[in-house]
């Protein structure tokens, strides 16, 4: 009787282990499934919809070399609105992004469909002085400090603040400001300690 069970202990641990290792396998499939149906979802999606779905939360992104962190307010397809962790907000030129932390992986549709000059032209009807980072097509990038005197389809007109000539007349004048083309601004701050 001993040889007998210590022969059937043998076939059900063999058994056993057998049953294990195809429960392993299946399992090993299973995950190379998941993960090729996670890189095959990702691969549907492009930069402004993980941007979408990350809408309340916080992020960290540079552009022009700089970095900015805090909640993402808005994302639209060529543009993000951030409200900055100290205090104000920023627009980025998705066009202009170095690179960005998200702390979520969900996607989503931008509901934002309007370009970045909708907001650009909400600034200039408050008359609220910004700071616009201009990119150089060498290379780097300059900021421009002042009130944005003209948002048209394709540029901004903008109306410095500081170094101006008195004697070339009123600063808010048109057609007396610096235009940059919209596809070279990498963000947009305003400026309200200016005013």
């Amino acid at each position: 009787m001993g040889v007998t069970d210590d022969a059937d202990g043998r076939f059900l641990r063999l058994f056993e282990d057998l049953e294990a290792q195809a429960s392993g396998r299946d399992l090993h499939e299973r995950l190379g499934e998941f993960s090729d149906l996670v890189a095959g979802e990702a691969a549907d999606h492009a930069l402004a919809d993980r941007l979408a779905g990350a809408v309340g939360h916080r992020i960290t992104v540079t552009s022009a070399g700089v970095r900015f962190t805090g909640r993402l307010a808005t994302a639209a397809r060529t543009w993000v609105a951030l409200a900055l962790e100290g205090g104000g907000e920023v627009l980025v030129s998705a066009a202009h992004i170095d690179d960005l932390r998200v702390e979520s992986c969900s996607h989503a549709q931008p509901q934002e469909t309007l370009s970045i000059a909708s907001p650009l032209r909400r600034w200039r009807e408050e008359r609220v002085p910004c700071a616009v980072a201009a990119v150089s097509a060498v290379g780097g990038a300059r900021t421009i400090v002042g009130l944005l005197g003209v948002v048209a389809v394709d540029y901004v007109e903008i109306l410095e603040t500081e170094g101006r000539d008195a004697g070339r007349g009123r600063a808010d004048a048109p057609g007396r400001g610096l235009l940059v083309p919209i596809a070279k601004i990498a963000f947009v701050r305003p400026e309200t300690r200016m005013l």
